[in-house]
Formats: structure tokens, C-alpha cells, sequence
């Protein structure tokens, strides 16, 4: 049965092994998931990240990792939702994502945004935002190199959640 909670200490490697894996972030995108894994370990408050592990007998599936963002009072950003290249299709990914909603708003925030990158190598997470009720706000060209632009997403998490943007 899978469980998403926490994540602990002893994940990192599994998760430092699905960010090498799933073959869309380069070698400084996975050094910086466990620059905020280990900020995540030593004060998660204090580096304001979070991370939550997707688990099935013992083994990771995928992790998220989201805080709050700095100088608002009810928006967090969802960094990463990634998923072990064999557990894609099986909800991992959608059971991260509602955890992350689940504490944002136990957290009395009501925002979660998004970045992510136009690549094609990233259809599949755009997809996935816009499947899980995000909207698209805005695209800036050429923001994070020549044709890889800047797509933020948003998702509202207000009281009326079935109108969203």
C-alpha cells in the first residue's frame, strides 16, 4: 500500500537516485534537491522546506518538496514532485500533489505556485499541473535559456476549490 508522509533522513538516497533517474534535471538541479533536503533535515522551519515521501514496502516511489513562500501570508511553492521512472502511472505524482494541498492548507495557506520549464522533456509535468486543477498564469520566453521558457502555475486552494484561477 502506498503511504506519503514525511520524508526521513535515510530517503535521501533514494530520492537523490530518483532526481539522477527520471532524466530531466541536469547534475546542479539534482545537487541543489539535496542542498534542500539536507536544509529540510537540520531545521525545516528556518530553511522553509518540506519534503514528503511517496513509499510502498520500504521503497521510495517519488517525493515532493514545497515551503512557504517568503514575505506572504498564504502562498507556498511547490518545488519538485518527481516519480521513480517504474512507478509513473500510478498515482504517485497525484497522491504527492494532494499531500502537498493537504498541508499547505493545514497551514492556512491557499496558493501553491509553480514553476516549471516550456522543454519538451517537461510536457508531461504541464500536463500533470493542468490535470490537478492548476492553471497557467504566465509564460516568460527565454527565461531560463534561449526557447526554455518560464510556466507558472498556480493553484488555488480557497474554500471554493472547484473554481480555480
Amino acid at each position: 500500500m502506498m503511504v506519503v508522509e514525511p520524508s526521513l533522513a535515510q530517503d535521501l538516497e533514494q530520492i537523490l537516485d530518483i532526481s539522477r533517474e527520471v532524466g530531466v534535471f541536469s547534475d546542479e538541479e539534482v545537487d541543489t534537491v539535496d542542498e534542500l533536503f539536507q536544509g529540510y533535515l537540520s531545521d525545516a522551519v528556518k530553511s522553509g522546506y518540506n519534503f514528503l515521501s511517496c513509499r510502498e514496502d520500504g521503497k521510495i516511489l517519488g517525493f515532493a518538496c514545497w515551503g512557504p513562500t517568503a514575505l506572504t501570508m498564504g502562498t507556498i511553492d511547490l518545488y519538485w514532485i518527481c516519480t521513480d521512472k517504474n512507478a509513473q502511472g500510478r498515482g504517485v505524482a497525484a497522491r504527492l500533489f494532494k499531500a502537498v494541498e493537504d498541508y499547505a492548507r493545514q497551514a492556512g495557506r491557499w496558493l501553491i505556485v509553480i514553476w516549471t520549464s516550456s522543454k519538451l522533456e517537461y510536457e508531461a509535468a504541464r500536463r500533470f499541473y493542468l490535470k490537478m486543477g492548476c492553471k497557467l498564469t504566465t509564460q516568460i520566453a527565454d527565461f531560463y535559456d534561449h526557447g526554455d521558457d518560464l510556466c507558472v502555475f498556480i493553484r488555488r486552494l480557497d474554500a471554493d476549490d472547484s473554481v480555480n484561477g
